[in-house]
């Protein structure tokens, strides 16, 4: 008996509105062409147009935004609570500053150092994740981010040229060449810099999480037991995700050096983990372009909520200083966001670009292979098996 044919799949489903467009083919790559020209363009065009003041707010963007992405690979991938990033964001900050003040290194050689300070940091924190989960794990990195402004305050800190409380301010040296063609200040070429470096860093992490690895952290992040029957080995998982998250956000602290060569103990202190947290939700935390608006949060929206609270006449009736509501505004602009947009910004743009535009997998396209006729075959040059007939037993 033959078996019968799988139902074709009807093409014409994909047709219509929105637009789909197949992941891989040249539709697809034309439009990321597009969008990888427009984030080229937003990048230059305010180095090119604005003064080192201007400029300033817009550069402090990126070494938040890769700090960020470093938060969004161990908690938003892996799921686990990391209450201690500003000490990795310091811990690359410190050793750019150190090594390029007091050593004498230029500041490319100094990022590579910082990566590696950053991640083996990571890796001893990362350790204790191996037994403990939750709110626990969360109090071992809360003490890591909590001890490491002290410690930097500390004789042996101040040997090593931390500049204790007061800080350390480093000249990187880091200005503009002479075959750079474009007319932009030693500033601007130093932000350029740390966009590029940025970039190369997003799209990293873009093919991390796209592939083996990003399935590995979401199926340890889901069900361990199930990610370990399918070949995960959730140790190293963990303990990876923290080093790869601490080299994120170290090489952010080495950004940020060049952004604003000033670093201190208040810099890297426990208040700015709150921030990057609040960052990744509001960016969206399983996202890596989300980490982009994490970062602009962290430097636009304070500012943003100082001038609203100054400008509301309804708190300008209550108090004469009505800019100190300024954290009440950005407490309920949070909460607003949250309910609106409970995955974060990056997913819900993403929605919203889906009503126009739609990426679909290359197999859905494709219809599905024929099932094989599985019937066996008579051979015509043998005889027919005879069959024997069972003897009739007579009754009277």
């Amino acid at each position: 008996m033959t078996a019968k044919p799988a139902k074709s799949f009807e093409v014409s489903q994909l047709t219509g509105f929105p637009k789909d467009v197949v992941i891989g083919s040249l539709g697809h790559r034309l439009w990321q062409g597009i969008g990888l020209l427009l984030a080229v363009v937003c990048a230059v065009v305010p180095a090119l147009l604005l003064n080192d003041a201007a400029l300033t707010p817009i550069a402090q963007v990126v070494p938040y935004a890769v700090a960020v992405l470093g938060l969004n690979l161990v908690t938003g991938w892996t799921g686990q609570v990391s209450l201690g990033h500003a000490a990795f964001f310091g811990a690359g900050a410190y050793t750019v500053a150190v090594l390029c003040g007091d050593r004498g290194w230029p500041w490319g050689a100094a990022v590579p150092a910082a990566a590696v300070a950053g991640a083996a940091l990571g890796f001893l924190v990362g350790i204790p994740a191996l037994r403990l989960r939750g709110l626990y794990l969360a109090v071992v990195t809360l003490a890591v981010g909590v001890a490491f402004p002290v410690l930097l305050t500390q004789p042996f800190a101040l040997e090593l040229g931390t500049g204790g409380v007061g800080g350390k301010t480093t000249d990187v040296g880091w200005h503009k060449p002479a075959w750079f063609g474009l007319n932009v200040t030693d500033f601007g070429w130093r932000y350029l810099v740390a966009a590029t470096v940025a970039g190369v860093l997003f799209w990293l992490a873009a093919g991390l999480v796209r592939g083996r690895t990003g399935r590995s952290l979401i199926a340890v992040r889901d069900h361990e037991t199930a990610a370990r029957v399918c070949g995960v080995w959730p140790a190293g998982v963990r303990t990876g995700a923290f080093a790869v998250s601490a080299a994120y956000g170290a090489l952010g602290g080495a950004l940020y050096i060049l952004i604003t060569p000033t670093v201190s103990p208040g810099t890297v202190g426990f208040q700015i983990t709150l921030l990057f947290i609040t960052a990744m939700v509001l960016g969206g935390s399983t996202t890596v372009a989300g980490a982009w608006i994490g970062g602009a949060a962290m430097v636009f929206l304070p500012q943003w909520t100082a001038d609203w609270a100054g400008s509301m006449p309804g708190l300008a009736a209550v108090s004469s200083q009505p800019g100190l509501f300024s954290n009440a505004v950005y407490g309920l602009l949070l909460i607003a966001a949250v309910f609106a947009m409970p995955e974060g910004i990056a997913p819900f743009l993403t929605r919203l670009r889906a009503r126009a535009l739609r990426l679909v997998p290359r197999e859905v396209t494709e219809p599905p292979p024929e099932a094989p006729d599985t019937t066996p075959l008579a051979d015509p040059a043998s005889p027919p098996t005879p069959v024997s007939a069972a003897p009739v037993r007579r009754t009277r």
